[in-house]
């Protein structure tokens, strides 16, 4: 009869030792005392209390059900991560549908690496064949959480304060040939690269190595880095200096091992690259929250994930290093010239070595470790030139199991700390798929977030019940995709943010928190719904114009089915600054507009923020338009305005006391009734729907067809309907009449351009279809959710299938050819190329594509065309006397 499992175990009777003394066995004999537990019964890991914290160099994997890791009080029973490693992660199966991963993930280098690598290295392999005839691969990528790889160099402030940037990569394609396959980086939930991600692309010509890269400024740029898709094994370094705005790089071009120098294609690397503008410095965008993955770009840090906005089959690939630095560590020399450094020549065992300025490396000296029971604990090494490392771990692509019924209590864990340096690296404890997870007197410090979710799949509910945060660098709590409540919790000397959360719905009761020195927002909601009850934020210890942005920030969230809902009651603060507003309330993108995929937003402010306010705060609520509304109850605060817009040309702060606040539209351009249209420079085509008469002179009919649209402009351009002409709908927007498409277009057969630029105005519910020269080279038009110049260039736009906008494009001839889009008057996405061809003009369509068969279904009111680039002005004119025209909400 087999032995009864038991459902208590003490870790000292797994010879868990405290103190440096146990340092190198601890982390195997907590995960032993873990999988000693009953599989169905669960049960209790004891941690007795010791003068001496238990020390972790790995993460023990808690992943069986209803499996407790009780100690005996919140400081004396202590778990310590010796790396940037947590000691605890929670709902991380190392065993997924029946079966554990293949330790062929660890992939043998031998005959990958070149002859410099004499000792033995593992890399990471992502798609392992079955050792048995006909059995399933083992599929997997790997996700770096809180390491350098996900926020940079330790003074890098999040990659926002990287200046120069250099990257080595060595990979093989274990199926040939190369095709269009991810290597590595971070995108946000946009799918927008926060700030970067690169992959291989075989099908461009030449083919490239792709770094895409996002900066401050909010433009997307790549660089396109020659390879040869002859040789399975790509060796590739490239270096950018954001300050000399200067790309170089290497790869193994024709070639098996030896690195020489390429030209890298900078055509897409958009506007402000060169020449330099005075006063405009670029820098990468801060990431706040994307997983870092390898052989995988997408915002989950599991599942199949290709290029932004798609998915593709798992790529087999063997990751044999990854290295990166903050200094430019090549010397630039003439194209096809071998790569030195200052040793000299470069090879494998370069890349895999940490010298200064490294300050993340997969070294891949780490074979894979493996339970008692012979099962891989999914552990990878990365390390540091400062003395840091930590693990990140392989996901199974089809990790869909959720544990059931964990949690900790009466502990001490203390996550990486490198005192007095503060790094930003490693999580305390980390939360997988969770199934009714708590912690109760709980003391979680250090690391750069004490409690900090993988994004794997949403978890619920998960409760924390008097529990304590202190000095984490990056947040004290990090929620995505959960369902928390939370009571007496306290969130001290945290980082950027107290509280974090990503696609959660949360409630926090009864929050103390104190100061940090660097913090941005307090609470920073990314798409979350929340309640905040009785928070008081001190920050009396530290700058009094901290926080630098809000003490809570919240954007929309996506696909929820109703609005997003924000309740504050009897919160309080007591320091800020010129540019601090209590509450923050954005659209996720400026010129966001309301649609199926976004709703409109709702907060309640009770009783919150009207005393001990700093004067000099502008507002307690600052808006950037109409999605947000809500109420304030309570006596408003004294001294400031309750609520603000933040948006130009205007928006609507649509909070009040008693009553929402109607939205309202940008102030007019002059008096009433100047038109700036006609003096447009390059003007050749104008419509309005208020304008057109019928054959006898009269005005149209509600529900008439329009039977020509009639041309303003000096040229006089009318268009003529094909198939159903679009019918006329009286009082459709602001009091003005509008065409509805439904099913026809119109053609004009004279409309002509001979510039090679255009700029384009249109009013209308829905962003209309319209095509400059339909099948022919030089085509602008409009494509999805955006404008497409050729068969290269696109920009998207925000757009709305219930609410009227103003939509505008720019197109640029000359030798820079931009591609800017504008929504409501905001300056939505340009992007750059000039390879493409200038704007063609020919028989051009609106309310159909011919090449796609797409027919536009939805309203226009107003279309100007312009055969120039008009200047920012002008576009920003233009679109204020639109949007009150037309009296559209901001």
């Amino acid at each position: 009869m087999a032995p009864v499992a038991p459902v208590f175990v003490n870790v000292r009777d797994f010879q868990a030792v405290p103190g440096p003394d146990g340092r190198a066995t601890c982390s195997d004999a907590f995960q032993n005392a873990v999988d000693a537990l009953d599989k169905d019964a669960g049960g209790i890991v004891f941690v007795p209390a010791d003068p001496q914290p238990y020390e972790f160099l790995r993460s023990v994997l808690v992943d069986s059900n209803r499996v407790r890791v009780v100690g005996e009080g919140g400081r004396t029973s202590a778990l310590r991560a010796i790396g940037a490693t947590p000691p605890l992660t929670f709902g991380l199966r190392r065993v997924t549908h029946g079966r554990p991963l293949s330790d062929g993930h660890w992939a043998d280098l031998r005959g990958m690496l070149d002859a410099s690598v004499t000792d033995q290295r593992w890399g990471c392999r992502t798609r392992v064949p079955s050792p048995v005839a006909g059995g399933p691969t083992s599929e997997a990528t790997v996700t770096l959480p809180c390491s350098p790889f996900q926020f940079g160099p330790t003074d890098g402030d999040y990659w926002a304060a990287v200046r120069q940037f250099t990257v080595d990569l060595v990979v093989r394609n274990d199926v040939m040939p190369w095709s269009v396959q991810p290597l590595f980086g971070m995108v946000d939930a946009f799918h927008r690269p926060s700030p970067f991600y690169a992959y291989v692309n075989a099908h461009e010509n030449p083919p490239a190595v792709v770094f895409a890269f996002r900066t401050a400024d909010g433009l997307h740029r790549e660089i396109r880095i020659p390879f040869d898709p002859a040789q399975p094994v790509l060796r590739c370094s490239f270096q950018l200096d954001l300050d000399a705005r200067t790309v170089t790089a290497w790869t193994n071009l024709r070639q098996a091992t030896q690195r020489v120098q390429v030209q890298p294609d900078l055509s897409l690397i958009n506007d402000g690259w060169t020449p330099r503008e005075p006063g405009r410095e670029l820098a990468f965008t801060p990431n706040w929250y994307a997983p870092f993955r390898l052989a995988a770009i997408g915002p989950n840090s599991s599942g199949r994930a290709g290029l932004p906005g798609s998915e593709n089959d798992p790529v087999d690939l063997t990751f044999g290093a990854l290295r990166f630095s903050d200094v430019l560590r090549y010397k630039v020399l003439a194209q096809g010239q071998e790569q030195e450094d200052a040793n000299g020549k470069v090879d494998d065992r370069r890349c895999l070595t940490v010298e200064s300025r490294v300050f993340g490396a997969l070294t891949m000296r780490e074979p894979v470790h493996k339970s008692a029971s012979g099962v891989p604990d999914l552990q990878v090494l990365w390390e540091g030139d400062v003395g840091v490392f930590g693990r990140g771990f392989f996901v199974p692509d089809d990790l869909h199991e959720y544990v059931e019924g964990n949690g900790c209590e009466k502990l001490n864990v203390r996550g990486f700390s490198f005192a007095p340096k503060a790094v930003h690296y490693g999580q305390a404890i980390g939360l997988g798929l969770l199934y009714n997870f708590s912690m109760d007197d709980v003391v979680v410090e250090f690391g750069a977030q004490g409690l900090s979710s993988h994004h794997f799949g949403v978890s619920y509910p998960v409760s924390l019940r008097s529990c304590r945060f202190e000095h984490q660098t990056d947040c004290a709590i990090y929620s995505f995709g959960q369902y928390t409540t939370a009571t007496d919790l306290a969130l001290a000397y945290y980082g950027r943010s107290a509280f974090k959360g990503l696609r959660s719905r949360v409630a926090y009761r009864d929050v103390p928190c104190t100061d940090s020195a660097v913090c941005e927002s307090v609470v920073k909601l990314f798409q979350t719904e929340a309640v905040l009850d009785n928070w008081m934020i001190d920050f009396e210890g530290f700058h009094s114009d901290l926080p630098r942005d809000s003490y809570i920030w919240a954007s929309l969230a996506d696909d929820i089915g109703g609005p997003t809902q924000l309740v504050v009651r009897d919160c309080v603060g007591s320091a800020g600054g010129e540019r601090t507003v209590a509450i923050r309330l954005v659209g996720s993108e400026r010129g966001a507009l309301a649609d199926v995929h976004k709703g409109v937003g709702w907060c309640k402010v009770e009783r919150s923020f009207n005393h001990h306010a700093d004067p000099r705060m502008p507002a307690l609520i600052a808006v950037d338009g109409p999605l947000w509304q809500g109420l304030y109850e309570g006596l408003p605060p004294t001294g400031m305005a309750l609520a603000v817009n933040t948006a130009t040309p205007g928006a609507s702060a649509r909070i009040g006391v008693g009553t929402v606040p109607p939205p309202v539209s940008a102030p007019p351009l002059a008096p009433s009734p100047y038109d700036p249209v006609p003096s447009l420079p390059g003007l050749i085509g104008y419509y309005r729907a208020d304008a057109l008469r019928s054959a006898d002179g009269n005005p149209l009919r509600d529900g008439g067809a329009v039977t020509e649209l009639t041309d303003l402009s000096p040229a006089h351009h009318h268009g003529v309907p094909t198939g159903s002409p679009a019918l006329f709908q009286t009082d459709a927007v602001g009091g003005l009449p509008a065409l509805r498409f439904t099913g026809g277009h119109y053609d004009f057969p004279n409309l002509q351009g001979t510039s090679g630029a255009a700029t384009w105005f249109f009013v209308a519910k829905r962003l209309p279809t319209f095509d400059s020269a339909p099948g022919r080279p030089g085509s602008l038009r409009s494509n999805g959710q955006g404008w497409q110049l050729d068969y290269l260039l696109m920009s998207r736009t925000a757009e709305s299938d219930t609410e009227w906008a103003v939509y505008a494009v720019r197109s640029t001839a000359g030798a820079a050819r931009r591609l800017q889009t504008y929504t409501n008057g905001y300056p939505y996405e340009l992007r750059r190329d000039d390879r493409v061809r200038t704007v063609g003009w020919s028989a051009p369509v609106l309310g159909y594509r011919p090449d796609h068969g797409h027919m536009f279904q939805g309203l226009v009111a107003t279309a100007i065309l312009c055969d120039t680039a008009l200047t920012d002005q002008q576009i920003a004119d233009t679109c204020r006397y639109l949007l009150n025209r037309y009296q559209i909400p901001l």
